[in-house]
């Protein structure tokens, strides 16, 4: 696993994680139709040049130190803090579908696991 940059803001910056070569991340939004797309970049956008929304029907804490981008469409991007190797930085992990109670417990545990790896032995390329 790395983490690969992907945009920087004037307030803050977004990474993702890669996992056997591939940017979860990327895949996933690439697969979005153009409205799902355009409400993502918008929250991007925000993110960017503001820092993480306050308003958790956007950006809400689900535990473990695993925060959801949330838009309007149902889409979902799992991520957390940078901490200090990358300070005002979020690093998204991974995205889905707006899921039942059972599914978000399995991709939290996922992003837990690919934080925890962060901290252990990330590289950053």
């Amino acid at each position: 696993m790395y983490i690969t940059e992907l945009a920087s803001g004037r307030q803050y910056n977004l990474y993702a994680v890669v996992v056997r070569n591939v940017c979860l991340v990327r895949d996933y939004i690439n697969n979005l139709d153009a409205s799902q797309q355009t409400q993502l970049f918008s929250l991007f956008d925000r993110i960017l040049g503001h820092g993480p929304p306050k308003n958790e029907r956007k950006f809400k804490n689900i535990g473990n130190q695993i925060y959801e981008l949330k838009t309007r469409s149902g889409v979902r991007i799992l991520c957390f803090y940078g901490g200090a190797f990358l300070p005002k930085s979020l690093i998204l992990t991974h995205g889905f579908s707006k899921p039942g109670k059972k599914v978000l417990r399995r991709e939290k545990e996922k992003a837990i696991n690919w934080r925890k790896d962060y901290f252990e032995n990330a590289e950053i390329i």
